[in-house]
């Protein structure tokens, strides 16, 4: 059980303000951009110029260029949030299939005390590109049902599925959070990661993703929430709350768009009416020392020369957002905590 409740918050602690590594983003510093980038999720039309207007006497216009191809991708809905920039500069940082330093080991961790199997039931709501669902599929033999709520990342997933030959077997659709009615008593285990924190009705995805569990099941939610003295600090700031609203403040106008926080002691609330007893563990030394290993290795690829110059103002602006979050963690003013049920 974490610290969080009733029991006493730990003392404070000196406030460390991490900066990530000074990013000189000059085009000197950056990768060579070879004939092989492509940006997939392209929203812009791709028609022709009209031929130039034809002078008497004069040579004859040239014709007018054919029409682009359509992109492969055109029938996957452009996020205002996850366009392949961002999902190129995201696996640049955190390696491939991951979007952030909670995906790859940490979030396939919230399952490695449940015993699954190839007929195991799995329920995965925050599939992102993919990646988990894959692992679930070729490791155990299991047909996960794999969403998302980023129809653009739902389509690149599948992609990724359909060319690892698991395009049944890992299948990732896209759902809408506020509207989704996930199957009833279907699943003997059942994973939301970070789904949470953009959802204004937290109370009724909450439901969803519990009722989804069957009876003596397991639900694993982890989300990104406001401690104790996170929340203090909204309410004024006091001697000991001024360090972590100055950490949370300073996350907060980075993010785009501003994430709808709840309180650790609104989650467990939330869990209480619709009874079910959730045990909670605070893992954010998993996120920072993630975080540390990330800067170390971005330091080592800016000398080198190697970060793709067209990801470069991603990279740069993504750094510092993840240097803000770390500063907050490590100010008490966030934490991220895992939530997990047994049904």
């Amino acid at each position: 059980m974490s610290w969080f409740g009733k029991k006493k918050p730990p003392p404070p602690r000196a406030i460390t303000h991490h900066a990530p590594p000074t990013l000189t983003l000059s085009m000197g510093d950056a990768a060579p951009v070879g004939g092989a980038d492509t940006v997939l999720l392209l929203t812009e039309r791709a028609d022709p110029l009209p031929p130039a207007p034809v002078v008497a006497a004069a040579p004859p216009a040239k014709a007018p260029p054919p029409k682009a191809a359509p992109s492969p991708l055109k029938a996957v809905a452009a996020d205002s949030y996850w366009t392949q920039t961002r999902i190129d500069a995201a696996e640049f940082l955190w390696g491939e299939d991951n979007l952030g330093p909670g995906d790859g080991a940490i979030a396939a961790g919230a399952l490695a005390d449940v015993p699954i199997t190839v007929a195991s039931q799995v329920l995965i709501a925050s599939a992102g590109l993919g990646g988990l669902s894959r692992v679930l599929a070729r490791h155990y033999g299991c047909w996960p049902t794999s969403m998302t709520p980023s129809p653009a990342l739902a389509g690149i997933a599948q992609q990724r599925s359909n060319a690892a030959d698991l395009s049944q077997k890992a299948a990732v659709t896209a759902y809408d959070a506020a509207t989704v009615q996930f199957k009833a008593n279907s699943f003997d285990m059942v994973a939301a990661h970070e789904v949470l924190t953009p959802v204004a009705n937290k109370p009724r995805l909450m439901q969803q993703i519990v009722r989804a569990a069957k009876r003596g099941g397991t639900v694993v939610i982890t989300e990104v929430v406001m401690t104790e003295l996170g929340v203090a600090s909204l309410s004024g700031p006091s001697r000991r709350s001024a360090a972590a609203g100055e950490a949370l403040q300073a996350w907060l106008k980075l993010m785009h768009p501003t994430p709808q926080l709840w309180s650790h002691a609104q989650m467990m609330e939330t869990f209480f009416s619709l009874n079910v007893d959730a045990e909670s563990k605070n893992i954010s030394p998993l996120y920072v020392d993630r975080i540390n290993k990330i800067w170390g290795e971005l330091s080592a690829k800016l000398e080198a020369g190697t970060i793709p110059r067209p990801l470069l103002p991603t990279v740069a602006s993504d750094s510092e957002r993840w240097a803000a979050f770390r500063t907050a963690l490590d100010a008490d003013a966030l934490a991220v905590t895992r939530y997990t049920m047994k049904i």
